[in-house]
């Protein structure tokens, strides 16, 4: 088992800054310290990361939708295709990270040909766009490519509750899938009670609220321009990048921060009141993870609430449409900030039972190992 050689297909290298693209290389990473062989298959539009054990290829793609529409769907020119089926071909098992994309729908396509088992980790279900066009399109696509590459898989692990349900109301089996929620780095991500809003040029005496995620419209961001406007006295700190841009809002309430990744984000959790996440269409956010890891209440949609049971009781939340219900719960919440320091060890013992990375990628290997032997 040692000696299996991984395929790795994602839509771009964790360097781009999204959620999957971390939590593939968390996962990658440490495969790679267990002895496994990890090739990294990603789109050539970000820097490659140096992870032991793990041999990046930057693949040659066109980013247009993404650059021109926040929609991330790289495509691989035809040389990148050739390179994907050879490797494919070279490799024990693939590993994919959603179903959607088009490199990762293509590798699927290639192991059925080749005869290579295949695992898919599915983060996302359904993103309600406002553009009922994208809407449509997305629905067509789910029910066809993403629920066929799905069911093709030798297994599949799902990181939310409502993703999961999404598909297999779709008419995907429950059988071969499983829930496995990603890890936390405890010792990285911990609360301090020395980080302090004056650090980043904050007042330490006003409350602070805080965004972690892609500026784009299913994360909520004309949502949170909008609970910005209404709160004055509240300090928002958005940290992140996309096609909307927060700081041409002219408010002056509102920090950004386009550069904070990874360790760099920590003191920006330790040191707000609040996450606060009105996302649609994603699974369960290791920014809500994190956040909880240090301490850090979260405020979150109903449905991303719904993606995790066992974390219910220890979020926040409310309807994505409802301003007045978002406005009125971070002002209630506001109205006594040490109350929310006191729930800062509960959150963080919470985060240390529930969340491993180690813990997470045991159950990879195992879900590898059962994929490979079945093939």
């Amino acid at each position: 088992m040692s000696k299996a050689r991984i395929l790795l297909v994602t839509h771009y290298f964790e360097s781009h800054g999204g959620g999957v693209e971390v939590v593939a290389s968390k996962i990658a990473s440490r495969l790679g310290e267990r002895g496994f062989g990890v090739d990294w298959l990603a789109s050539n539009t970000d820097r490659p990361p140096e992870l032991t054990g793990v041999t990046c290829h930057p693949m040659e793609a066109m980013n247009l939708t993404e650059r021109k529409l926040g929609i991330p769907y790289p495509i691989w020119s035809i040389s990148a295709r050739r390179k994907l089926k050879q490797m494919v071909r070279d490799c024990d098992l693939v590993h994919i990270h959603d179903s959607l994309y088009f490199a990762n729908a293509l590798a699927a396509r290639q192991a059925r040909k080749l005869g290579k088992p295949y695992v898919v980790t599915q983060h996302i279900g359904f993103v309600p766009y406002k553009n009922p066009l994208f809407r449509t399109i997305l629905t067509v696509a789910n029910k066809t490519l993403a629920l066929g590459v799905l069911k093709g898989a030798a297994a599949r692990i799902f990181i939310s509750e409502n993703a999961l349900n999404y598909f297999v109301n779709l008419g995907l089996d429950r059988s071969k899938c499983e829930f496995v929620p990603n890890g936390v780095e405890s010792d990285l991500y911990r609360p301090d009670d020395s980080a302090n809003a004056s650090s980043i040029g904050l007042d330490p005496q006003r409350p602070v609220c805080l965004f972690v995620g892609r500026f784009v419209e299913k994360k909520g961001l004309p949502i949170i321009k909008r609970l910005a406007e209404a709160t004055p006295n509240v300090q928002w700190v958005l940290a992140g990048w996309g096609p909307i841009e927060p700081n041409s809002w002219g408010l002056p309430n509102v920090t950004v921060f386009n550069d904070r990744k990874g360790p760099t984000l920590v003191p920006l959790y330790q040191l707000s009141d609040l996450l606060v996440l009105p996302s649609v269409g994603e699974g369960f956010p290791l920014v809500v993870q994190e956040a909880m890891a240090c301490g850090t209440p979260s405020i979150v949609s109903t449905e991303t609430a719904s993606a995790y049971t066992d974390a219910r009781s220890v979020m926040y939340s409310c309807d994505v449409p409802d301003d007045r219900g978002w406005i009125k719960l971070i002002s209630d919440l506001l109205k006594d900030r040490d109350a929310l320091k006191t729930r800062k060890s509960e959150l963080a013992e919470f985060a240390r039972a529930h969340w491993s990375w180690d813990g997470c990628v045991d159950q990879y290997e195992r879900i590898f190992a059962d994929a490979m032997e079945s093939n």
